[in-house]
């Protein structure tokens, strides 16, 4: 039996989650929602890629990557009820874990949260509310800390929607890139 993955170039198990993430990121910018045909049929993908390619440990490889990937969104959705994170991004985050494995998932993982936090900082400037809310997000952490008297209600003004699809794409595309160009020039890793 031939070893699917060694036939399938290293750049290809690049592609898929570029392409799923760039898709995600451009409807979920356009429309504010990440559709399940996607997310859903890079799940399928991912583990059945995974499986055919290396049999059973590449099934329990996309299947801890499904699960350790979306089990912290999935944490901050129930959370929030759906105003942390969305439920489209907990399930690509899925998907990347389930083609990428557990590893590299938490990385674009990272990565995503990382750079959705520099997009929010950015935009905030520019709109001339970054001061007012870092004020706020000091308070939503000291308030539960504070006696009664002492507590401030938040803005809700100040309160900002950001759409987490191109900060996940640019996360993937960043891990992704950087690993196929360290196999290709190892002295760049």
């Amino acid at each position: 039996m031939t070893n699917l993955h060694t036939t399938i170039p290293a750049f290809a198990w690049t592609i898929l989650p570029i392409v799923a993430a760039a898709g995600a990121a451009i409807t979920d910018f356009r429309t504010g929602r990440i559709p399940n045909w996607l997310t859903l049929s890079l799940i399928v993908v991912g583990v059945s890629l995974q499986a055919a390619s290396r049999g059973g440990a590449g099934l329990l490889l996309a299947l801890t990557g499904l699960t350790i990937c979306g089990a912290l969104p999935w944490l901050l959705h129930r959370s929030t009820h759906g105003k942390g994170i969305g439920g489209g991004d907990v399930k690509l985050f899925a998907g990347l874990g389930a083609v990428a494995g557990p590893f590299v998932g938490l990385e674009i993982q990272l990565s995503a949260f990382l750079l959705l936090g520099v997009f929010a900082l950015v935009q905030l400037a520019f709109r001339g509310q970054l001061f007012r809310v870092l004020r706020n997000s000091l308070f939503l952490a000291l308030n539960p800390l504070l006696p009664g008297k002492w507590k401030r209600p938040l803005e809700s003004a100040s309160l900002t929607e950001m759409r987490m699809g191109p900060a996940i794409a640019v996360a993937v595309v960043s891990v992704l890139v950087r690993d196929q160009v360290a196999a290709l020039v190892p002295w760049l890793a």
